[in-house]
């Protein structure tokens, strides 16, 4: 008899911290990169079974952007960014997002055009993750 109240003991234990680490929490990754144009951040958590991310892009140039897309192989997906005040162009996925943390590269491929030019320009940009 005690040792069942033992195991019993032992797998409530067990239920709870996982329960724990499920549902209250939480995990974050982060990943950046850059080059001579770009500086990319995406901050991405999951809480529970609620999942969002950020990616935030900012342009190192002089020139102002007038139109930017981006896409980012694998896993996430891309819209039209935001630009914010202070110059930082911010694309946010608040719900029912993917979360990926297994990778240690992704692999940002970008298309902007600078205003008053008629040429698309195109980059790809390796993102590394960020040990915490």
């Amino acid at each position: 008899m005690r040792k069942r109240k033992i195991i019993w003991s032992i797998i409530i234990v067990i239920l709870l911290a996982a329960f724990y680490q499920i549902m209250l929490r939480g995990k974050t990754v982060t990943y950046m990169g850059e080059d001579e144009n770009w500086r990319i951040t995406i901050n991405s958590k999951i809480k529970g079974l609620n999942s969002s991310y950020t990616v935030v892009v900012k342009y190192k140039g002089i020139a102002e952007i007038e139109q930017l897309n981006f896409n980012i192989h694998p896993h996430y997906e891309a819209g039209l960014p935001v630009l914010d005040k202070d110059g930082y162009y911010i694309f946010e996925c608040k719900n029912e997002c993917t979360y990926y943390d297994k990778e240690s590269k992704l692999l940002l491929f970008m298309i902007w055009k600078e205003k008053n030019h008629s040429i698309e320009n195109m980059d790809f940009i390796e993102l590394r993750k960020m040990n915490k």
